[in-house]
């Protein structure tokens, strides 16, 4: 049920914020609009939410943003359209994505999850199925 989910999601970027300072990470990443309706953060909220509930397409995740309440207390009451979420990832300044994912590799390194001996490290990411049923 959507409860879970909710609760589960709320978990986990508790743990983000307090392991990554994930929050203030997300508000440093920026587009090229000029005077934009919807931030960037909620945005990108909207399609980590998707994928972190595998919903699997923008088209899915349209269905859960029409529904009042839902998630609004991770991307806010004003909820981006699938096609403004479409148009803004075209948009995000790349730097800033790399600071961030430095960021979380820095972190990591910190909390000995990578080996920082080497000077270089490539890095995998598998996921962790939330909400699978």
């Amino acid at each position: 049920s959507w409860k879970i989910r909710i609760d589960m999601l709320r978990r986990f970027f508790d743990y983000a914020d307090k392991v990554f300072d994930f929050s203030k990470s997300l508000s440093q990443i920026t587009d090229i609009r000029l005077r934009p309706q919807i931030d960037t953060q909620s945005i990108l909220m909207s399609s980590l939410i998707m994928h972190l509930t595998r919903l699997g397409s923008l088209n899915a995740l349209d269905a859960e943003l029409r529904l009042p309440k839902k998630i609004e207390s991770f991307i806010g009451k004003d909820k981006p359209s699938v096609d403004t979420i479409g148009e803004v990832f075209t948009k995000i300044i790349p730097d800033d994505l790399r600071r961030l994912h430095w960021g979380n590799c820095y972190q990591l390194k910190r909390n000995k999850a990578l080996d920082s001996n080497l000077p270089l490290n490539a890095v995998g990411i598998d996921g962790h199925e939330f909400f699978s049923h």
